[in-house]
């Protein structure tokens, strides 16, 4: 025995298992296993907050089977429905109590979910209580299940619109007060109360202890205050003691679970329930019931609200079936599409994410790997339920169609598990099937749910379960729904949590009689945001009020006595982010369902995407009209791959100003100057500095390490590892978000030409509606480095506004300005601070200043690592703006905001970040088998690294079907700026993971004579051909000229097959649609 076995022991009980221990195992395939330590083996690879997120990247990194040692147990772990089509034989394998479950039997002992395979107590009371959860008896349960349903639609309608919900919380509520209500006759009347009831609080902390408690040496463990631990315990006992007291006092039947429990007979042995046992199971069905169906309706509804067709879907269904009415209990097999829905959500996000089973003897999965008896094998459910082998290669999507039409029924078999499996599988599957079923019927019959935060990325919060974590929505009521009580409902305002505040209109609480224009905005990386705030700020001059909000938000809820404008974009073809739902609403609407609404739209796109340009407001504004809603002036377009995105902006919102006034009757203020909304009070030089984070579900990150990667004269590129917050998680091919600030000196120029002090306070006080900090001193310096854009060109509204103000030879100059617009403004890059600066004799107060410009915008750069190296960092590989001001080129530099932000960044400072995940397709195949071909140059390689790295992770960790990189790669110098050609990409080229095609364009003799990208396309082009037939995928990041010229190369390549020059490039469209993806940035 080895002397770590022998400490093993002593510690933990057990020794560690070493593979030497076993006998004849090298005829086996070992099981792949990351590095252990000594003693602890495997356990700092498992995240203690969220273990389901290290279980998720050692799936992906070690693939289908791979083993893990813990103190004193070792752990075989199974990802692919192959492997579980054996563990799941129970004539091979039995259920097993884990680690985590061992620890609740001090609370439930041997009940249902944590008895021991053979305790007696276990059959003899599953015979006691199948009968319980007959169809019959489900169905009885439904009056009470709807009680429940409808407490929580009334709060909801009670507290209004604007009230905030954490559905977790209230589904907590909802299926806790249930199971109380259903199982036992207790009404628990969650929803009569603010507070969180004391039981589920004691069971929360008992669940999370549990898990800690896993962890632990049994040394420690027996030294650790148990004293919290105990009181929960015994809390929730006393409450359970007494209802089964009560009950047993009263006399009453009710014909439920606990009548059953109590006068029931095990019908083979002839014995009953103890009370001990009695207790237990009601603690069991408490909280495996309430906790698993709070999580399923979690989930369903994060996953519908981001996929608004299959929110219309379910929408339309329930109306369909329900025709108004509230659900009944012959309703329940009419919603083929909900329960399609249902199933979809839980193979996606299956509440309990693991279950663990142990061979009966030795065994061989596959007849390969080994599996002694005792070893537990925990079984994935996610991972297995994601295995493109069953699913496909979209089986990371949520796609309800799936589950439609027999597709469910023709599954394999053990492919959906969520309930587990056998005679161990959930007890109570239908009972929390017609729950859900109640719930999300009479939810979505009457509301509209809206995300309060339409760029949330899902966040998992594990206990022994995972629900969504800061998840947040608002339910708007529906109109035309007979309501649940008669009797006006009255609506409870609430304060809004800070940390998911977003901006809103300051104006819409007083419209002093004014008109109000809606506002809405469908926008992912700010200028359709930014654009809407401009026309809100500009409201109150103009004689309206204004209120502003996403698009989503307004779906199906636009107005009819005030106009709607509406400023959005196309991102490849689709909504953004918080545009989604409206537009499927809006498409699924027919004949004159918006007569009356008055609206204008103004479309932000790139024609850099020429197949899909303006296509959403395009969509928009012409279902619209189709629909009856009254255009009020020409749609308007914006192309940011142009120089004129914000001049075509301001000619069209200056237009819609002038039609405005005339529909409406509305004259602007006689004594309100444009671009005067301000009242500043310059306070002096106060010490307090405001601190808002302007994006509600950003986070700090910490810098960890910030280099040059290029040298000479050559444009600047860097590498930065930045340590993300707490609980964001990040896939390859993702984006950081940055909330950068304006240079220093930038900021000082301003305060030098307004003559402040850098230290200078002052308080904004304002009617309209603005992105700055309002009613509170703050400083000024923090204001002109966050809040707003330095360095954007003037647009003609500014130069319009300085005409305004200046008088004399320096107003035809200015008008000159306007007129050769182009020429003067844009080539030059000058902005309102560069006309300042240039012109001081311009009588500008620093109010006109600051409402001039734009609201800082978030940037997103390609996160160039894999959360396979480190999912709790990222790295970005960025080029550096810092050229000569073309404006002032003796004088100034023109410096990158967010570029030169995060070049100044030093190892240990904090940093805005979030996590924005990238499009479906630009994202790594499911399956790993599955080549790959990337195209990029300069920092176009982010992305593309961080693919390599995750294959390189993969083939590190021994696995042998990891498919082919080909990366064609272009930048200037093999010694300046070949990024990271001498450190990882020679050594992933090395290890066989990434055959590398470089370019020179300075130096071309050095890459095959190939100047550009496109030139090594064509000069490789059968390598490219070969991997197009082997059905890779293809990706593009880098500039539009990069994209245009590998796009023309693959048209010229397929040309050679398709034998026509039209035939290659309807080829290409169609690789495109299915595996082909770009990212293209300016």
């Amino acid at each position: 025995m080895t002397l770590s076995s022998v400490v093993s022991r002593f510690i933990y009980g057990q020794p560690h298992w070493h593979s030497t221990d076993v006998e004849h195992e090298q005829s086996y395939t070992p099981i792949p296993q990351p590095p252990t330590l000594p003693l602890i083996g495997n356990i700092l690879q498992i995240d203690r907050i969220l273990p389901a997120a290290s279980f998720r990247l050692l799936a992906r990194q070690y693939g289908e089977i791979y083993s893990l040692q813990f103190p004193g147990v070792q752990l075989v772990n199974i990802n692919s429905h192959r492997l579980v089509m054996e563990t799941l034989d129970e004539s091979r394998f039995h259920k097993t109590i884990s680690p985590a479950l061992l620890e609740l039997r001090s609370l439930v002992g041997d009940a249902l979910f944590t008895a021991f395979h053979g305790e007696e107590n276990w059959a003899v009371a599953h015979r006691i209580l199948v009968p319980a959860f007959s169809p019959a008896n489900i169905k009885g349960m439904f009056g009470d299940m709807m009680d429940v349903a409808s407490q929580l639609v009334l709060k909801w309608e009670r507290y209004g619109e604007e009230y905030l919900i954490n559905p977790s919380e209230d589904y907590t509520r909802l299926a806790f007060d249930t199971v109380a209500l259903c199982t036992m006759g207790y009404r628990v009347n969650s929803f009569y109360s603010d507070f969180i009831q004391p039981f589920i609080i004691s069971m929360g902390n008992y669940l999370l202890e549990a898990q800690r408690r896993t962890r632990l040496p049994g040394p420690i463990k027996a030294i650790t205050s148990t004293a919290q631990w105990d009181a929960d315990r015994e809390a929730m006992n006393e409450i359970v003691t007494k209802v089964i007291s009560d009950r047993r006092k009263t006399g009453i039947h009710r014909g439920d679970l606990l009548d059953l429990m109590l006068s029931g007979k095990d019908p083979k042995t002839g014995t009953s329930l103890s009370e001990e046992n009695i207790r237990w199971q009601l603690l069991t069905f408490l909280i495996a019931g309430h906790e698993t169906t709070s999580g399923m309706l979690s989930f369903i509804t994060y996953e519908l609200l981001k996929n608004p067709s299959a929110y219309a879907k379910v929408r339309n269904e329930i109306d369909t079936v329900l025709k108004g009415e509230p659900i009944r209990p012959e309703h329940l097999n009419k919603l083929p599409y909900v329960t399609a829905v249902m199933r979809e959500g839980l193979r996606l996000h299956s509440t309990v994410p693991i279950f663990a089973v142990e061979p009966i003897k030795d065994t061989a999965l596959l007849n390969q790997y080994l599996v002694r008896k005792g070893t537990f094998a925990l079984l994935h459910v996610e991972s297995i339920h994601r295995d493109p082998a069953v699913y496909g290669e979209d089986a990371e999507l949520f796609r309800p169609e799936r589950m439609l039409d027999g597709k469910f029924e023709a599954l394999p078999p053990k492919a959906w598990i969520p309930f587990g499996n056998g005679a161990r599988a959930c007890i109570g599957r239908a009972f929390a099937w017609q729950e859900a079923t109640i719930a999300l019927a009479t939810i979505f019959q009457r509301f509209d749910l809206v995300m309060a935060d339409p760029s949330y990325t899902l966040k998992i919060k594990q206990t022994l379960t995972i629900k969504p974590d800061e998840f947040y929505i608002r339910a708007i009521p529906r109109a035309n729904v007979a309501p649940l009580v008669i009797g006006k409902q009255i609506q409870q305002k609430l304060p809004v949590p800070k940390t998911i505040q977003s901006v809103t209109d300051a104006s819409k609480e007083e419209d002093d009689g004014r008109i109000k224009v809606n506002i809405l905005y469908g926008s992912n990386t700010g200028s359709s945001e930014a654009f809407a705030q401009r026309i809100a700020s500009s409201a109150l001059v103009k004689g309206f009020s204004a209120r502003i909000s996403t698009l989503d938000a307004a779906s199906g809820h636009l107005s009819t006595t005030s106009p709607t404008i509406i400023i959005t974009a196309s991102f490849e073809g689709q909504p953004a982010d918080n545009a989604g739902r409206f537009v499927e609403d809006l498409t699924n609407l027919s004949g004159s369902k918006l007569e009356g609404v008055t609206y204008a739209v103004f479309g932000c796109g790139n024609k850099d995407w020429v197949l899909t340009y303006q296509r959403i407001p395009r969509l928009i504004d012409e279902t619209m009209e189709k629909l009856g809603a009254k255009r009020l002036l020409e749609r308007g377009e914006g192309d940011a791959a142009g120089s004129e995105f914000f001049d075509a902006f301001d000619a069209w919102e200056a237009n819609l100003w002038e039609v405005l006034g005339e529909v409406y009757n509305v004259k602007p203020l006689v004594d309100a100057k444009a671009e005067e909304n301000l009242d500043i009070q310059v306070l002096g030089n106060g010490t307090e500095r405001a601190t808002s984070l302007r994006q509600p579900n950003a986070g700090l990150g910490k810098v960890v390490e910030n280099y040059v990667l290029t040298t000479g004269a050559i444009e600047e590129k860097r590498h930065i590892e930045i340590r993300l917050p707490e609980n964001m998680t990040y896939s390859a091919g993702d984006y950081l978000a940055v909330l950068p600030t304006n240079p220093p000196a930038s900021v000082r120029r301003v305060l030098k030409h307004f003559n402040l002090s850098e230290e200078a306070t002052i308080i904004i006080n304002t009617k309209g509606a603005t992105t700055l900090p309002t009613g509170q001193p703050v400083s000024l310096w923090q204001i002109l480095s966050g809040y707003i854009e330095l360095a954007q060109p003037a647009s003609k509204r500014n130069l319009e506004t300085l005409i305004e103000q200046a008088t004399g030879e320096l107003q035809e100059t200015l008008r000159a300005m306007v007129a050769d617009y182009n020429d003067s403004i844009v080539k030059y890059r000058i902005s309102v601070l560069d006309l300042l600066c240039t012109y001081p004799a311009l009588p500008v107060s620093l109010s006109t200043f600051l409402t001039m410009l734009p609201a800082m915008r978030i940037r997103q750069y390609s996160i160039s690592s894999s959360p396979l190296w480190n999912p709790s960092h990222v790295t970005l590989t960025i080029s550096i703006l810092n050229s000569p001001s073309l404006s002032r080129p003796t004088e100034e530099r023109f410096l990158g905001v967010a570029s030169n932000f995060l070049a100044d960044l030093k190892p240990g400072d904090l940093v805005q970040v979030m996590v924005r995940q990238s499009a479906t397709v630009f994202s790594l195949p499911a399956d790993v088998h599955t080549p790959i071909v990337l195209f990029c140059a300069g920092a176009g390689l982010a992305p593309m690294r961080g693919f390599i790295q995750e294959r390189a992770m993969q083939k590190a960790a021994g696995r042998k079907d990891v498919g082919e990189i080909l990366l064609f790669f272009g930048c200037r110098d093999p010694e300046k700026d070949y990024l990271y050609a001498k450190s990882e990409l020679a050594r992933w080229v090395e290890l066989g993971v990434v055959d590398v095609r470089p370019t020179f364009s300075q130096k071309p003799e050095m890459s095959e004579g190939c100047r550009y990208v496109q030139h090594r396309v064509l000069r490789d082009a059968d390598d490219v051909r070969t991997m197009y037939q082997k059905k890779a995928k293809f990706f593009t990041c880098g500039g539009s000229g990069l994209a245009s010229g590998v796009r023309e190369a693959c048209v010229q390549i397929l040309e050679e097959g398709c034998g026509s020059h039209e035939e290659a490039i309807e080829e290409f469209k169609r690789l495109q649609k299915e595996r082909y993806a770009t990212d293209i940035f300016n």
